[in-house]
């Protein structure tokens, strides 16, 4: 089978956006292709036909044809990966299992300003919970060098105290400013002092190598999805735990029927699946278009070799036309070597209607919806209003020359 066409062509035929929308806002919400979406359909329309027979039969099959999928597409072993509605269950899994994982009392997570809302507030939570406490490593921008950075956290670990730090989580690609993190020297540096690593990578398989490897990082646990940069339906994530027997021993935030397994569920897969796999009756379906989102990248898209190419050069002319367009070249706060592949932050202009606040900067993403059709996220950084441009198979390069030409027109009103 011939490749398809990627941008317009690709946008046209290959997924359901609306056609009157400029979408170039792909890293929040992800849409999926049309076969994805198809498959999606049939799955929800055969778990229609017969609830009782896909809940107590085919669900089973299903589900661990996905995690065999995720686990040969990510280079790890079957049991050392599950899958989950989204990263922040993993990450909510991991962070208030620790209390039950170590011999001691009391402990200590480390993790930076720059860690995700909903991670961040798992962990107050977690520590509130258990009186544990936070150690937060404030990033400092701009950032100069890939070891200036690693030198923050070094400094940070200089001031000792870490016997109690029962975990650190760190971010692969940052939500809020598209920084990619050296995980392998931080993962490296923490392990040399004993503190074991969650990686909070929702933004990472995908996106930062064609050929990303679970099985070549030295994390403790990754969590992930498959929904923004491997083209799986929405509700479709993983939790990776590299011990399979803490694996075994995570408990999921809802505690339901894999709790305590049947002998003939443990024969099909372990109990760290099951603990997940059960979770109540729910439409899981998204979880099972993994296989069809595989397909779609090997068979049609021509694999990931060739979207890695498409959408990081994409990512980076766009980036080059909006900052010479609105005169903010040489405003990056991390040099390019830090650049997420498919994200960057580009610097917007002065704008008389938005203050540079997180409150205007939402209201210009409402505004920009609703006003132009134009789906893009303002970020305020710095007391800076930023955009942050993510690049699919289906955008060119007028997207962005769209995007320029909105904020223009925003420049010269009551200017």
């Amino acid at each position: 089978m011939a490749n398809i066409e990627f941008g317009e062509k690709t946008f046209r035929e290959h997924y359901l956006i609306d056609q009157n929308l400029v979408y170039v806002n792909h890293g929040s919400y992800g849409p999926c292709p049309r076969l994805v979406y198809n498959e999606l359909k049939r799955l929800r329309l055969e778990q229609e036909q017969n609830p009782d027979s896909w809940f107590r039969l085919s669900l089973y099959t299903y589900y661990i044809e996905s995690v065999r999928a995720a686990a040969h597409r990510l280079d790890c072993h079957f049991e050392q990966i599950a899958l989950v509605d989204n990263a922040t269950v993993g990450a909510n899994a991991i962070i208030k299992s620790l209390p039950s994982l170590i011999s001691s009392t009391g402990g200590t997570i480390l993790c930076t300003n720059l860690a995700y809302g909903s991670v961040f507030f798992t962990i107050e939570e977690t520590i509130r919970q258990f009186g544990w406490k936070l150690r937060k490593i404030d990033i400092k921008y701009p950032i100069k060098s890939k070891e200036e950075f690693i030198q923050q956290f070094q400094d940070e670990l200089d001031k000792g105290d870490l016997q109690d730090i029962r975990l650190a989580v760190i971010d692969h690609i940052t939500s809020s400013t598209a920084l990619l993190l050296p995980i392998e020297e931080l993962t490296d540096l923490l392990h040399s002092y004993n503190i074991p690593v969650l990686i909070d990578g929702a933004h990472g398989p995908g996106q930062v190598s064609p050929n990303f490897s679970l099985n070549k990082l030295t994390c403790d646990y990754y969590i992930g999805t498959f929904h923004k940069w491997m083209y799986a339906a929405r509700g479709c994530s993983f939790i990776f735990v590299r011990s399979v027997a803490i694996a075994n021993q995570i408990q999921p935030a809802n505690t339901s029927w894999g709790y305590r397994p049947s002998a003939s569920q443990l024969d099909m897969m372990t109990h760290f699946h099951l603990q997940f796999f059960h979770q109540g009756t729910r439409d899981a379906s998204a979880q099972l278009t993994l296989p069809k989102a595989i397909e779609f990248v090997d068979t049609f898209a021509g694999g990931f070799d060739r979207i890695h190419r498409y959408n990081s050069t994409l990512s980076q002319q766009a980036k080059q036309l909006l900052e010479q367009r609105w005169n903010t070249e040489g405003k990056d706060f991390f040099p390019t070597d830090m650049q997420a592949p498919y994200l960057k932050m580009v610097q917007l202009p002065d704008l008389e209607q938005y203050q540079k606040t997180k409150e205007d900067a939402l209201r210009l993403i409402h505004d920009l919806i609703k006003k132009y059709n134009l789906v893009s996220i303002m970020l305020c950084v710095n007391e800076k209003l930023y955009v942050r441009i993510a690049t699919q198979i289906y955008n060119r390069i007028e997207d962005y020359i769209f995007l320029a030409d909105t904020i223009d027109k925003l420049r010269t009103i009551n200017s």
